[in-house]
């Protein structure tokens, strides 16, 4: 009984020690970012190239790690679905942004979705490897 209380202690300890520094570096960057990012929002829709090279480097390593997971590791197709699915949804929003000059709230709304989607898929992918 004592060594089960010591090692729930032990892991809340983890959490809060973990919580801390998530607060910390919160309070230190959203400063930061309310200053960064509507000069980097301008920046992007000005220069599309930037998007591309972070889309196409997205899809490249995000590819090559989602396939070496199913192949090497777990052989669970659904990362790899989730991954496609952000894919698919940063693909439609830049097209609408890019392509048909729809630079309204839906398309930045996809965009978010489809980057989430795309990291969601990496650390399920992950988290099946490990």
């Amino acid at each position: 009984m004592h060594n089960n209380t010591h090692h729930h202690h032990h892991y809340s300890e983890k959490i809060s020690v973990f919580l801390s520094v998530l607060c910390a570096v919160h309070c230190i960057i959203t400063p930061i970012l309310m200053v960064v990012l509507p000069v980097a929002g301008i920046y992007f829709e000005k220069y599309h190239w930037v998007e591309y090279i972070i889309f196409s480097s997205v899809f490249f390593l995000g590819t090559s790690a989602i396939l070496h997971g199913y192949k090497f590791h777990h052989k669970n197709k659904i990362p790899a679905f989730i991954f496609i699915f952000g894919l698919i949804l940063l693909c439609t929003s830049s097209v609408l942004r890019v392509i048909f000059d729809i630079n309204d709230v839906s398309a930045h709304f996809m965009s978010a979705i489809g980057g989430i989607a795309c990291g969601v898929g990496q650390l399920y992918n992950l988290k099946l490897i490990n």
